[in-house]
């Protein structure tokens, strides 16, 4: 129990743990970029987050697209999402993911690009904390992310603080604007989620958390076209 409470207490850091991996991404594109880099740049700096992270995330994309999207009832998705074997969906997910976030960065002027790149990790995370504190776990044996669910609302608090503060720092009243539009996604994205599995798993945990960080970014691209930000 004492180990589950420490884990619960830990997903507080989640965009913050966020913050750090995307200023280390935003720190080789910056580099790159001054070596006269562009479109490669863009690629290794999101390659760095998957190296950071170990794929963990996006290997619950693939497992989430795989349940989600096979048609079957609510126990035969659980059961494939659970198989290590990644099917034809998850691949499908995992390639429209990497080629939107690409795109998105690759349409940002510089300035923007950094602010995206130590921004959008911490949203992602945050999308993590929320789905964790607000909607209970769908396997009834438990699994990797079970120990994550004594987390609650004083985490969720803490998440969001964070997050409020990185935005308004990086991006001022803009980046609320840009929160503004994160929350409503995560919602409805976990509600599709919910609504089919009967709850969350660390697998839609890292499936919110790439969702979000793509939406995050597509937003903040389309402040820049609009002239928002």
């Amino acid at each position: 129990m004492a180990d589950n409470q420490e884990l619960a207490r830990s997903v507080s850091y989640y965009p913050l743990i966020g913050l750090l991996l995307g200023s280390t991404a935003a720190g080789v594109c910056y580099l790159l970029r001054t070596l006269g880099l562009t479109l490669a740049a863009d690629v290794i700096s999101l390659v760095t987050m998957i190296i950071l992270t170990g794929g963990l995330h996006l290997d619950g994309l693939m497992d989430t697209a795989d349940g989600l999207l096979s048609g079957r009832d609510r126990g035969k998705k659980l059961e494939i999402m659970k198989d290590s074997r990644v099917g034809a969906m998850g691949v499908i997910a995992f390639v429209a993911i990497m080629l939107l976030k690409t795109a998105f960065l690759f349409e940002l002027d510089l300035g923007l690009k950094l602010t995206a790149l130590i921004l959008v990790p911490a949203a992602g995370r945050w999308a993590m904390v929320f789905s964790i504190t607000r909607y209970p776990y769908a396997r009834a044996a438990g699994g990797l992310g079970a120990g994550l669910k004594e987390a609650g609302l004083p985490q969720l608090v803490m998440a969001s603080a964070t997050l409020v503060a990185a935005g308004v720092w990086l991006a001022g009243w803009q980046g609320l604007v840009i929160l503004g539009a994160v929350v409503p996604f995560t919602m409805v994205f976990t509600g599709v989620i919910v609504k089919s599995l009967g709850g969350m798993t660390g697998d839609t945990y890292g499936a919110t958390g790439e969702m979000v960080e793509t939406w995050t970014l597509f937003i903040i691209l389309l402040g820049q076209q609009t002239g928002l930000l």
